[in-house]
């Protein structure tokens, strides 16, 4: 993971007062998926609280105080005890996100195209975990589950100003980057339409231990351009849409689960975290790295990861700024 500029070296043990003040949680199931959100904080501080094993990054966003944790784990498995901790050491939290990576249907509704680097914002969540097998193939029963009214309520607030003004993820991507300490490895840089190659979906990736580029073939794919306009994007201006999110503790890998899943469910998003958060009415983000197919790599998660971050930093400046009870703070 790329470090940081601006972290404190200490390590803080915050009284209950000065916990007090936190009222949004943020969770980031990877590292990957943690360094850009990090370089959002105005000033970063590494809490431990005393019987909570979650290590947490503390700061500021806008007027509101932002707690993060990443996971230990990813899946459904791991991410219960760290909500549950963060809640119980964080205890005027009001508003929780999920942010990071998830695999994209490519094209959906009518005609909309999804390509790596946009960003998902989940209407709602569907637990995809359970079923059963038929004669015709695996059958899924489903929960579904919805983020809070307040974060739905900011959520269609921004999308009415995106209409008027666009988004600031691209000013914001160029502050992610002067943050992060630049490598050649870990640059959250926009890796154009020719590195975005969707391929057919009865094409499956030839060998599980190389990239795309060096065993499959291009000519059994399409680039942005070959896709049709819905599908080109300026540098750094991804596309947001809004919709349902699939959460199990399994990845979708291939274009014909991806696309039943789809028609049956509406699912434009996967995932592998969300379902257990949903009790406590998160918002899910995701910035697409993938298109749940075969041909997965990771050259876009860093990508892909700041733009989640970038959209959520604008959502939580749509929320209103929290009043503090003196008697606490």
């Amino acid at each position: 993971m790329s470090s940081i500029e601006g972290i404190t070296g200490d390590i803080v043990w915050p009284s209950d007062a000065e916990r007090a003040k936190y009222t949004i949680g943020w969770i980031a199931p990877m590292p990957v998926e943690l360094a850009p959100a990090l370089a959002l904080l105005d000033r970063i501080s590494t809490f431990h609280v005393a019987n909570d094993s979650n290590i947490y990054q503390a700061g500021k966003i806008g007027n509101h105080y932002v707690v993060m944790v990443i996971l230990h784990k990813i899946g459904l498995g791991g991410i219960h005890s760290v909500a549950g901790g963060m809640y119980a050491s964080f205890r005027e939290l009001k508003h929780l996100l999920l942010v990071g990576l998830g695999g994209g249907i490519p094209d959906y509704a009518l005609g909309e195209q999804m390509v790596l680097g946009d960003v998902v914002v989940g209407r709602q969540v569907e637990h995809l975990d359970c079923g059963r097998r038929t004669p015709n193939g695996f059958k899924y029963t489903h929960q579904t589950y919805y983020p809070s009214p307040a974060l739905l309520k900011a959520v269609n607030t921004l999308r009415a100003t995106h209409s008027l003004h666009g988004t600031r993820i691209s000013q914001t991507l160029q502050g992610i980057r002067k943050k992060l300490h630049r490598t050649i490895r870990d640059n959250p840089e926009d890796l154009g339409p020719d590195a975005d190659q969707l391929f057919d979906p009865d094409y499956h990736h030839e060998d599980d231990d190389k990239r795309c580029d060096s065993c499959c073939d291009i000519r059994r794919s399409k680039s942005r351009q070959e896709r049709g306009p819905k599908a080109h994007r300026e540098k750094d201006s991804p596309l947001i849409h809004y919709g349902t999110i699939g959460s199990g503790n399994s990845l979708v890998v291939g274009s014909k689960e991806r696309e039943n899943l789809y028609k049956e469910f509406g699912t434009i998003c996967f995932e592998m975290e969300a379902a257990a958060l949903m009790e406590y009415h998160c918002l899910v983000i995701r910035g697409i790295s993938d298109y749940s197919d075969s041909h997965k790599n990771k050259e876009w998660q860093l990508y892909a990861a700041a733009t989640a971050a970038a959209y959520a930093q604008e959502l939580i400046m749509r929320l209103p700024a929290p009043v503090h009870d003196v008697r606490k703070c």
